[in-house]
Order: C-alpha cells, then structure tokens, then sequence
C-alpha cells in the first residue's frame, strides 16, 4: 500500500511540477524531454555503477542483438509517448492530463476484468465509483488546474 501511495504522490506531483516549469520557464516538450532524460540517464548510470552492475549491462547488451533491438524499440516507443505526454501537459494543463491518465488506467482495468477473469471486491467498485464521480466533477468543472 506504501508503494501505491508513494507512486500517486509522486505521479500527481510530476505533472503539476511540469505545468508549472512550461508556464514559468516558456519551454517547449523538447526541452523538457532532454532535461527529464538527461536526469533519467545520470541517476541510473550512478545506481548501475553504485551497484556494480554497469559494466555487466554494457557487455550484455554487445554480445545480445536482439536485446539491443528491443531496447531501440521500446526507446523509440517511449520517447513518442513522451512527446504526447509534454505536448497535452503544456496545451491543456495537468488536470486534462490527469484526468486522461485515470481514464485509461481505469479501462485497462476493465479490460483485465473481462480478458482475464479478475474480480473486484466492493471496495474496489466503490474506488472505481468515486473515481469516476471525481473524473465527471472535473469535466464538469472544465478541467482548470
């Protein structure tokens, strides 16, 4: 329960964070993009080095091909979804954003549901309900931040 509350927390702070910085600063999502992956790049080199893995993930990734393709894959993917991501966080704010998110994390679990024959308790029903509710109230609202 800690990890899903510390994944909420800091997943809501994201967003405004990078509103507020494309307001304030007047950068564009390439901008952001560089910077956040830049950060992204140092923090995991230092943990791969700190744990004495980075070498080993070098020599891994040069003697398997097809592991290197997948990771060229899954970084082109990951870079297009980004843009997406920027792009609606500095057009629209991080309310539409938030609330675009929720939506889809709500019908991927719907879809878990019927392809995968998972059950929800009534706790989670009524999370699904006030999540929703939530959801409609901002729409309503008009998505401002």
């Amino acid at each position: 329960m800690s990890l899903l509350a510390l994944y909420l927390v800091c997943d809501s702070f994201t967003s405004q964070w990078q509103s507020k910085v494309f307001k304030q600063y007047h950068i564009d999502q390439y901008q952001m993009m560089l910077g956040v992956n830049i950060w992204s790049m140092l923090m995991t080199a230092v943990n791969l080095y700190q744990s004495g893995e980075f070498f080993t993930s070098f020599a891994f990734i040069l003697a398997d091909s097809t592991a290197l393709l997948h990771m060229v894959v899954l970084s082109i993917t990951s870079a297009t979804g980004q843009l997406f991501i920027f792009y609606t966080i500095k057009e629209f704010g991080a309310v539409v954003f938030t609330i675009m998110m929720t939506t889809r994390q709500v019908f991927s679990l719907f879809i878990s549901l019927v392809l995968f024959g998972h059950t929800i308790g009534m706790v989670g029903w009524l999370s699904i309900v006030s999540v929703f509710g939530i959801l409609f109230f901002r729409i309503y609202r008009g998505g401002k931040d």
